[in-house]
């Protein structure tokens, strides 16, 4: 995140933003006589963007995997295609993706629920068993993805 600063063509980064407020001595020498960073703020910049961008690889593989169409989920496979799966899929977006955790459970489902969804194939007792419990977490998304878009 950047915010502009007085003359256009300068930045403020969000990271200088959150230094005024621990330091605005520093950010005042820093502005009168150039910024000097230390090595170990150099190497720690540094391990930050790896991590933004191992963020940013794994979301994309996240987002290529939700990509596929078909039964390989067991929302699609017991709703369909309907409102209450895109729900899920916002809720997935909007809030799981967010959290290490978060991203360590649509890993997991990607992995288990197409595995799942073959076992349960010749069972419709089952799929329509799956139906209310999925449409009352889709209604909890709802209310969740709602809020999110409401800020």
């Amino acid at each position: 995140m950047q915010v502009r600063a007085k003359r256009e063509d300068d930045f403020v980064s969000a990271s200088d933003l959150a230094q005024m407020a621990y330091c605005e001595r520093q950010v005042a020498f820093d502005a009168a006589f150039g910024r000097r960073t230390t090595r170990e703020q150099r190497a720690d910049q540094g391990r930050g963007m790896r991590a933004h961008e191992e963020f940013y690889r794994e979301s994309q593989r996240i987002a290529d995997g939700s990509a596929r169409k078909g039964q390989c989920f067991v929302a699609t496979m017991a709703l369909g295609d309907c409102e209450e799966t895109r729900a899920l899929r916002a809720f997935r977006d909007l809030y799981l993706r967010r959290s290490a955790t978060g991203r360590q459970f649509i890993h997991a489902y990607y992995r288990l629920s197409p595995v799942l969804c073959r076992w349960m194939q010749g069972k419709p007792v089952l799929v329509r068993a799956c139906r209310a419990p999925l449409r009352v977490l889709a209604g909890l998304a709802t209310l969740f993805v709602n809020k999110a878009l409401e800020r």
